[in-house]
């Protein structure tokens, strides 16, 4: 997701004060400098680079209104976006696109097939952020101005994969280069302009006049979102009307904020995913009959109704089931005494039953969900050391070392584009794991995602097929704890509209353009 990704990127835990260092005051008064129609959208994220090149974690959020893709994908279909129409050749590796007439950048100059060029061999030739999905593009044409003929060394599913991803990015930015663009300056093609970027403080988007999707009463100007660290500060905003747009709210929260007359919630399905990948390099989860016995001590019934308290369903596998190409499994049920067995028969000596929970303060229901693990454990003589990583990056570089990397390491994930590839590709075989904290290692796994990944643009039924014999693999060889398809949990003021409109479960962002008053 990466790869993109794949867990949210929070900053250190904050003080009491409700928005990092800016007064309620001072948010009114940028408010004030806009029309009547100002949303406040608060979370608690704290961006770390504003590169649309670059950024993979949480920053699409914000870049996904400032930035566009060439297509867009709902409902199983590629639609238009910044393209109007697009055609394959030569067995997928090659790629004709038509741009949108009339499109302009944030700083007045056309989108046009120069500006497309130049934007994707930039984002290619930074070797960042999502620019694996198109490591193989070789070259482009530009035969006219709103032609742009793509070229891939191999077959490539280049519909969706520029349907999830590859922000185009204006000439004059790139020009600027990424210190530039990291520090918060944008410009793209999207509905909204970024127009102030304070970094643990603030963000500010304002309606860019001359998007070429028009603009209609009542739709939002402004945007503030500030850094709200503070999980009560952020429910006491959106009770008190403050804030207009919470996300992540916690279960536990949910039934109070629903009784209010000014709140409404939202509860959407995502293609999020949550789970703990279960090292198996590393003694004594090497042991496949110990890692089974994992599986048996997860208490799904009780996760999913007592701590999601409904907002997300049992998984079916590796892969959200409402996307093409999952397999469908029975990831695990509660059984103690048989996890008790597993753990007999594995041979492992009982006095080496310990292991290591490596996991981040993603959300609440992530800890309450390794605790009671750890209580269900300790029951059959399972030692379980929780530790706790309040920021995520510090976490992944545990996660990364194998000298500090847990037994089980928290994963939350959501694909780079809508493909089961971003989903698999989390545990192909890495030298120095970057995202795979399973150390899974397994050639044939590795060579069946690739193939998966290549056969997508000309044969999907194909490419599913080999998507779902590398997902049998992970399954046999119990690589992962996978306990949450998490839907997507907004709270916002009840007089704001298209909050469903706003949510497509292929992107993380909510598509402030939809939302109107």
């Amino acid at each position: 997701m990466t790869m993109n990704r794949r867990d949210i990127l929070k900053g250190a835990a904050g003080s009491s004060i409700a928005i990092a260092g800016l007064s309620w005051s001072s948010l009114q008064a940028v408010a004030q400098q806009a029309s009547q129609n100002t949303l406040t959208w608060i979370w608690d994220i704290a961006y770390q680079n504003m590169n649309p090149a670059i950024a993979n974690a949480a920053e699409p959020y914000v870049l996904g209104n400032v930035y566009e893709t060439l297509f867009a994908y709902k409902d199983g279909k590629v639609l238009p976006k910044l393209a109007t129409a697009w055609e394959s050749a030569e067995g997928g590796k090659s790629w004709t696109v038509k741009l949108r007439e009339g499109v302009k950048f944030h700083d007045g100059s056309p989108l046009n097939s120069a500006a497309v060029k130049k934007s994707f061999e930039y984002t290619r030739d930074l070797g960042k952020g999502k620019s694996y999905l198109i490591a193989g593009l070789e070259h482009l044409d530009t035969p006219d101005e709103l032609t742009v003929v793509f070229r891939f060394k191999n077959t490539i599913a280049f519909d969706l994969v520029a349907g999830g991803s590859g922000f185009v990015i204006g000439t004059a930015g790139i020009d600027k280069g990424d210190e530039w663009l990291n520090q918060g300056n944008a410009i793209g093609t999207g509905p909204y302009k970024l127009t102030q970027f304070q970094q643990g403080k603030l963000i500010v988007l304002d309606k860019f006049e001359d998007y070429w999707g028009g603009w209609e009463a009542g739709q939002i100007d402004r945007v503030l979102h500030p850094y709200v660290a503070e999980m009560s500060t952020r429910v006491q905003m959106i009770r008190s009307g403050e804030a207009n747009i919470a996300q992540r709210v916690p279960a536990s929260q949910i039934d109070s904020l629903e009784a209010l007359p000014n709140v409404s919630v939202a509860d959407i399905p995502s293609w999020r995913t949550q789970y703990y990948m279960i090292n198996t390099q590393k003694y004594p989860t090497d042991n496949l009959k110990f890692r089974q016995a994992l599986l048996s001590l997860w208490d799904h019934d009780s996760v999913l109704n007592h701590i999601f308290r409904g907002i997300a369903q049992k998984p079916v596998g590796p892969v959200v089931s409402t996307l093409w190409g999952h397999g469908t499994y029975d990831v695990g049920t509660f059984d103690p005494q048989k996890a008790l067995s597993l753990l007999e028969e594995s041979g492992i000596p009982k006095k080496d039953w310990k292991i290591k929970a490596l996991y981040y303060a993603g959300n609440q229901e992530q800890i309450d969900a390794i605790e009671l693990f750890r209580a269900n454990a300790e029951a059959v003589g399972l030692e379980v050391e929780l530790e706790l990583e309040a920021v995520a990056t510090t976490y992944n570089t545990k996660a990364r070392s194998p000298e500090t990397t847990g037994h089980l390491n928290a994963m939350v994930m959501w694909p780079g584009y809508p493909s089961p590839y971003d989903f698999l590709a989390m545990f192909k075989s890495e030298e120095k794991p970057v995202w795979n904290f399973s150390y899974y290692q397994d050639e044939e796994y590795d060579r069946l995602v690739g193939k998966g990944f290549k056969l997508e643009g000309v044969d999907k039924d194909a490419a599913a097929k080999d998507y779902i014999a590398a997902q049998d693999r992970l399954m046999r060889n119990a690589v992962a704890i996978f306990y949450a398809d998490v839907n997507r949990v907004v709270a916002y003021s009840s007089d704001i509209k298209g909050m469903e409109q706003a949510n497509n479960p292929a992107y993380e962002q909510i598509s402030l353009y939809s939302l109107g008053r």
